[in-house]
């Protein structure tokens, strides 16, 4: 049986168009649209609202550079909240790092992490079952605020998010919320930011990095790939002070002293490499 294509907007006049192989639910939470199908270029795949958020094809570039750029970059995180993530994928990354002892995964949607689980059990990989890592249902604003108000800090805060302007997470990327991220933090902590598409949605994604450059004095861009996102994305690493990149050397070192193995995007080259941008993104970021 033929299905219909889906669209995926890129930009008001640009968009995505896949052909599904399978519908395999199709449903609505108190919060959002969810459909998860199957093409034969991206495997399963989720959509939140027609927005893709992640495919089995190329899932492995966004949440191990999400995930592993800001860990390796930090001597030895020990805690990290994960804002958004319901898919449990960026968690399962974070996982392969032995130091980090309690992992915050703050999502709003219960429907997200339970329909993901089943039918793209790939995703999560079952970091949802280890007692390392702790799910919070509800707005991750909120929970942020719980938990800085007990007093409890982060190495590590990233940004697993749908879109800036999706209104239910538009108030997550205020200059105030980054606020409130960086007094969250722990000495030496790091946040991980996705700006969005610099082609596709050059506005949001200028005005979110100059929200972070008033906030942060230390703030690293990356640009990677990501297929189904459109191709180039950029995401924006953080922190209180202005120190280096550990060397690919260090990296390298960390990365055996933990044990990770087997990655499929991420490497210390890379990590370096990712920094440098072409002279029409760093224009726009300025």
């Amino acid at each position: 049986m033929k299905h219909p294509p889906f669209h995926v907007s890129l930009a008001p006049d640009t968009g995505l168009s896949i052909e599904p192989t399978r519908n395999l639910v199709e449903t609505c939470s108190p919060f959002q649209h969810i459909a998860i199908e199957q093409s034969a270029t991206f495997g399963r795949l989720y959509r939140l609202d027609g927005d893709l958020m992640a495919s089995e094809a190329d899932e492995f570039i966004i949440h191990e550079s999400l995930a592993h750029i800001p860990a390796l970059a930090h001597p030895a995180p020990r805690s990290a909240l994960i804002l958004g993530g319901g898919d449990g994928a960026t968690a399962r990354e974070l996982l392969k790092h032995p130091s980090l002892e309690r992992i915050v995964v703050a999502e709003l949607d219960a429907e997200v992490v339970r329909l993901v689980g089943q039918f793209i059990p790939t995703l999560p990989a079952l970091a949802f079952t280890s007692p390392r890592v702790h799910l919070q249902i509800g707005d991750a604003a909120a929970s942020l605020r719980q938990h800085h108000a007990r007093g409890e800090r982060f190495d590590l805060i990233l940004f697993d998010l749908t879109a800036s302007d999706n209104p239910a997470c538009a108030h997550l990327h205020h200059e105030e919320f980054i606020r409130l991220c960086a007094a969250s933090l722990n000495a030496g902590g790091i946040i991980h930011v996705q700006l969005g598409s610099p082609f596709y949605q050059p506005v949001q994604t200028a005005a979110l990095w100059q929200h972070m450059r008033s906030v942060f004095t230390g703030l690293c861009p990356t640009l990677i790939s990501v297929p189904s996102y459109g191709g180039p994305w950029l995401l924006a690493r953080a922190t209180a002070d202005t120190g280096t990149d550990p060397a690919p050397t260090i990296l390298n070192a960390r990365l055996s002293e933990r044990g990770i193995t087997g990655l499929r995007h991420y490497n210390p080259d890379l990590h370096h490499a990712c920094q440098a941008l072409p002279n029409h993104i760093s224009q726009l970021l300025a």
